[in-house]
């Protein structure tokens, strides 16, 4: 199961992106349920991207968090801790 906290937009669209914590756990082929306060639905994992803080955009925190950079990295700060730096963007297709 992923999880989201927030009903973002990105939740309404076929293609959507999430940056997590790299754990491994997730590997491209696999489904899951994507859960929100306001939805829950399936998913297939159809790309994973390793990224770090510097490789955040203002596009892609936009796409990803409808928001700045700045704020994408507070959040995932937030999440995580300031020294974690080892992420990575999944791409999702919703089913």
């Amino acid at each position: 199961m992923i999880r989201f906290s927030t009903n973002w937009e990105k939740l309404n669209w076929v293609v959507f992106t999430t940056i997590r914590k790299n754990t491994g756990s997730k590997k491209v082929g696999q489904i899951h349920t994507i859960k929100a306060p306001g939805c829950e639905f399936k998913a297939k994992v159809i790309g994973i991207y390793p990224i770090k803080k510097l490789d955040i955009t203002d596009d892609l925190a936009f796409i990803d968090a409808d928001t700045d950079r700045k704020d994408l990295i507070s959040m995932l700060e937030g999440w995580y801790g300031k020294d974690f730096n080892d992420f990575v963007l999944i791409t999702l297709w919703a089913i």
